[in-house]
């Protein structure tokens, strides 16, 4: 089997099984009477996300483990620092739904914040290469460096506006003191996620991973689907 097919069937499979997990939990969560069950089962979903990713990257080098490590890091240290100062993000609580906790902050978190990392920075990257292709586009390489960072962060930016008001209908976490999502948050999030785009245009390794695209699409659809369903 060639290379490039072995790459194919890897998306394609990862896809599939993306799509029954989120399938299955716009089902569950929003037709059934069963939904503490794909609440409680919320950390096995992301992850299988997170090992996705792993199993579509083409060649795992020592700059996507530095990726990794510094989008994990950086994730769970964002959040420990708005949970216990509310110097970002704002006034917020987490759960137990996630599991184990450090200083207020679920560990898993850090897994959230690498495979979104990695999803929007894959995707602006495939999407900024099409638009070159397509219509010719000449940017220097410093511009270049800016524009897919930047497009990268207002990407994480989006999903987090889907992510924010799902987290509170399943009480993953709570706003304080009337539950509202303040605006502050996005902000926060967009200079903590700019940060890490920055370090993922700057990191030698490949980012054209079509499932990274595909999973983005796949969790916002998810999103989208308890807001308007949930009841």
């Amino acid at each position: 089997m060639q290379l490039n097919n072995v790459f194919k069937y890897k998306y394609s499979l990862a896809i599939g099984i993306s799509l029954l997990f989120h399938v299955s939990g716009i089902i569950g969560l929003n037709f059934t009477d069963y939904k503490d069950f794909f609440i409680d089962n919320t950390p096995l979903n992301l992850i299988i996300s997170m090992l996705l990713v792993f199993f579509t990257h083409q060649y795992i080098n020592k700059s996507f483990w530095i990726f990794f490590v510094a989008c994990s890091v950086a994730g769970v240290l964002y959040e420990i620092i708005g949970i216990n100062t509310g110097l970002l993000f704002g006034d917020y609580e987490y759960s137990d739904v996630m599991g184990f906790k450090i200083l207020g902050v679920p560990v898993l978190l850090g897994n959230l914040w690498f495979t979104t990392m990695y999803c929007v920075g894959s995707l602006t990257f495939q999407l900024y290469n099409w638009l070159k292709a397509t219509y010719n586009l000449k940017l220097s390489k410093q511009v270049e460096f800016h524009v897919l960072a930047i497009f990268g962060a207002f990407a994480a930016v989006l999903l987090d506006c889907f992510l924010e008001p799902v987290a509170i209908k399943l009480n993953f976490w709570q706003w304080f003191p009337y539950g509202e999502i303040p605006i502050y948050n996005y902000v926060c999030w967009f200079f903590g996620s700019l940060i890490l785009q920055y370090l993922f245009v700057k990191s030698n390794f490949n980012k054209e991973n079509k499932f990274a695209v595909y999973l983005y699409c796949i969790q916002a659809a998810f999103f989208i689907s308890i807001i308007l369903f949930y009841k």
